[in-house]
């Protein structure tokens, strides 16, 4: 397509029909900001959502100053059209989502685009609204990826891994954005992506394809086998082939192709894996048709993992690597990218581990670390195009934003690492790159597979353990001895707003610094500590047999946020909970995941000292005038005979927490 001569806009029926573009507009806001879907060399999907009607445009151009109306087809999707399960996990009554798919365009080609309401633009004049086209299938082009698992908490982690990503990308730019599931905690509902998932990627979002993989948290309110829910309304995937490979019939998996790269996503989560099933006898036709130079797997739940959950162990983890990896494999898979475990593990190069329990006899095909720089071991070696068994570098990526965890090293593995981070995939004449970038920006792995001519390989015996680094910073958070010296910033056993009683869980944004707690008459106002059973609870609180949450909000104003030199939680609390600073989480003891009613995975804590955890790294989140401190306390059973939750906010001074 040529620009800036205009094409006017195409609509078609599909969904709630959209008859005419001269609909009178009402007045609406933008409530899911736009973002790229569906990539191919000459078409791109643009999805975002309102809340109520408006009269649709996307204007696009090779130049930010010279947009024009593009050949496009619109598809209008109202709240009765999306996900209609349980009521508090749908989208918002009024919303509207557009997707807007433009079409004739140029193959690898960056366009400007902008979104117009009734002809006048509600998106900013900005560059990074900007998507660019696939490359031809088959030219040799370089890549780069990226590739994030396990994220979807909404919480500090998170954004610190997508800030970490964008400091290492510096002025270099993306291609494409993989996610492997577990993308919006802890069920995937339709709020949960909207609080979780979209706002903390939107400068990403707006200019980068995310490709999805559905993960088990998704899988609580979305189905692969119909294609319904929150995860497939947030989603358009490939279904039909309009990017390369092979028709799949569905979104649950798909491939698609960038340049000399063909990727495969499947689902590992409610579909059948069996070898004779549905969608391993799609993967064997899409692996057949491929003329790639490179092949790339992605999916949720990992064939070799020792993080959090266990390969060993686990019908899921154990099906895909005894069903699935043979036929990845005898296609000439390169990487395989999974989540699931959250933790992040990179193989060595491996073929045929395929045995339960997982060994590292006979399969290994190179035990070095790959890494072609000074003091590595060298590039790993495969021959050029897609060579059935020549080996098979597995990443586990899960380390995107939810608690780490580690069970054991597993024996197949080259670098194990409790970090949190993402990864970088890229690609370049005949070498494919995996880095491990963390959450400062800082690359804490890198391997290489140079893949030219013929390689004959062979088994690698005894091969060498992992090697397992840490990050300090992890356990930083862990409870402190509460200094003796310190200002307060919010005083001991002053007054909170708080939120408690049977069936009583607070509004989504509850935590955020603009949430109004008076237009609710179920918040009160009572003095911390709140519990009972306690001789030290100021408010007490009758909970027993009755409940298990309780949600307490505190503003406090900061005069000069420079004063802070380290500023940190002083809590007692039975059983856990879970802090946030400014709406941001930055805290969470003994919740293993989720939130509110939500949540999962408690452990017994008995409430007798204050305990310090200090918030000195989330400085940033603080503003000079008014902030909020929120904390949603948690007892481990509805029955237990005590509940304590008793904080207040402090500013201790350097030199003191030095003391011997």
């Amino acid at each position: 397509m040529k620009f800036p001569s205009p094409l006017l806009p195409i609509c078609v029926p599909i969904c709630a029909l959209i008859t005419s573009l001269s609909i009178t507009a009402q007045s609406a806001e933008i409530i899911r900001a736009p973002y790229l879907q569906l990539s191919t060399e000459s078409s791109q999907t643009i999805v975002w959502r309102t809340d109520g009607k408006i009269k649709p445009e996307v204007r696009i151009g090779t130049s930010i100053e010279a947009l024009a109306a593009a050949k496009s087809l619109v598809i209008e999707k109202e709240e009765v059209e999306l996900y209609q399960g349980i009521k508090k996990k749908q989208a918002k009554k009024g919303t509207v989502q557009y997707e807007v798919q433009l079409s004739e365009l140029e193959p690898d080609t960056t366009y400007y685009y902008a979104v117009y309401q009734d002809g006048e633009r509600i998106t900013p004049a900005d560059k990074t609204y900007h998507f660019k086209t696939h490359p031809k299938r088959g030219e040799k082009i370089a890549s780069r990826f990226w590739i994030v698992g396990d994220s979807g908490t909404g919480g500090a982690d998170q954004i610190r891994v997508h800030d970490g990503m964008k400091k290492w990308l510096g002025e270099k730019t993306l291609d494409g954005y993989i996610h492997v599931g577990d993308m919006a905690y802890g069920s995937g509902t339709d709020p949960e992506f909207s609080e979780k998932f979209f706002p903390i990627y939107e400068t990403t979002l707006r200019n980068t394809t995310c490709w999805a993989s559905m993960g088990n948290h998704e899988g609580f309110t979305s189905s692969g086998k119909t294609g319904i829910g929150p995860y497939y309304d947030a989603y358009v995937l490939p279904k039909n082939a309009e990017a390369g490979g092979t028709p799949s019939g569905t979104e649950a998996y798909y491939s698609f192709d960038y340049g000399n790269v063909h990727f495969i996503c499947l689902n590992s989560h409610d579909l059948d894996r069996k070898p004779t099933a549905t969608m391993a006898q799609w993967l064997k036709a899409d692996l057949e048709k491929t003329k790639a130079d490179f092949l790339v797997a992605f999916f949720h739940h990992p064939p070799y993992t020792k993080g959090s959950h266990d390969s060993d162990d686990e019908l899921r983890l154990v099906e895909m690597r005894e069903h699935i990896m043979p036929i990845l494999e005898s296609g000439g898979v390169d990487a395989v990218f999974t989540g699931h475990s959250h933790i992040y593990e990179r193989s060595m190069l491996i073929d045929g581990a395929y045995q339960t329990p997982s060994t590292n006899q006979g399969v290994v095909l190179d035990d070095g670390n790959g890494n072609p720089r000074e003091g590595g071991d060298g590039s790993y070696k495969k021959s050029g195009g897609l060579t059935p068994n020549n080996g098979t570098i597995q990443a586990v990526v899960g380390h995107g934003g939810t608690k780490l965890r580690r069970k054991d090293n597993h024996v197949l593995m080259s670098q194990v690492i409790l970090m949190h981070g993402s990864v970088m995939l890229e690609t370049k004449e005949d070498e494919l790159s995996i880095t491990m970038v963390d959450s400062y920006g800082n690359e804490q792995d890198h391997c290489v597979i140079k893949k030219a001519g013929k390689v004959e390989q062979s088994i690698v015996q005894n091969p060498r353990a992992p090697k397992l680094i840490e990050d300090p910073r992890l356990f930083a958070v862990k409870p402190e001895k509460l200094p003796k010296i310190y200002d307060s910033i919010i005083s001991q056993h002053t007054e909170w707003d708080y939120l408690a009683g049977e069936d009583q869980h607070a509004e989504k944004g509850w935590m955020a610094l603009n949430y109004d707690t008076s237009n609710d008459k179920n918040w009160k106002k009572g003095m911390a500590g709140f519990g009972y059973s306690d001789e030290d609870d100021n408010t007490i609180l009758d909970m027993e047999n009755k409940f298990t949450v309780v949600y307490t909000r505190k503003e406090f104003t900061v005069d000069k946020i420079s004063s802070l030199r380290e500023f940190g939680l002083a809590i007692k609390y039975d059983d856990g909970f879970i802090a946030y600073l400014n709406g941001v989480q930055v805290v969470r003891s003994l919740v293993d995941f989720g939130a509110g009613d939500e949540a999962k995975g408690f452990n017994v804590h008995e409430a007798k000292n204050y305990e310090f955890f200090s918030l000195s790294n989330y400085k940033k989140l603080l503003r000079e005038g008014k902030n909020v401190l929120a904390i949603e306390g948690h007892n481990a059973d509805i029955g237990s005979s005590d509940f304590t939750l008793d904080a207040f906010l402090v500013n201790t001074k350097a030199v003191a927490r030095k003391k011997k």
